[in-house]
C-alpha cells in the first residue's frame, strides 16, 4: 500500500492535508487521517513527512482535488518550500490540459 496524500488550500494562508489509504481497484477512501491550519503549504509538506516517515519511503500526492505526482518522503521533509512550488505548478499545468479537450470541443 502506497499512501495518497492529499493537500487542500483552504484560504489565502490556511492549508490542510489528509492521509488516504487506498486498497487496488483506484478507489480514494475516506480519510484517515487529517491535520490543518498551516500558513504555507511547505510547512503542511514538512508535517506530512514527519507522520510518514518512517512507515513510507514514497507517497502519492493530490493537490486541490488534481494529482500531481509520486514523491520521495525524504523530499517533503528536505526541501518543503521547493516541492511546494513545483506542486503548485504541475497543478497549473495539469488543470490547463485537462480543460484543453473542452476548449476545443465548444
Amino acid at each position: 500500500m502506497q499512501p495518497v496524500l492529499e493537500l487542500v488550500k483552504r484560504q489565502t494562508t490556511s492549508y490542510t492535508y489528509s492521509v488516504r489509504a487506498p486498497r487496488s481497484g483506484g478507489v480514494l477512501p475516506a480519510s484517515c487521517y487529517v491535520d490543518g491550519g498551516f500558513g504555507s503549504l511547505a510547512a503542511c509538506l514538512s508535517d506530512a513527512a514527519e507522520a510518514f516517515s518512517p512507515y513510507f519511503t514514497r507517497v502519492y500526492v493530490r493537490y486541490q482535488g488534481l494529482c500531481v505526482g509520486e514523491h520521495m518522503v525524504m523530499r517533503l521533509r528536505a526541501q518543503p518550500e521547493a516541492l511546494a512550488e513545483h506542486l503548485v505548478q504541475e497543478y497549473h499545468r495539469r488543470k490547463q490540459a485537462a480543460e484543453e479537450p473542452a476548449r476545443r470541443v465548444a
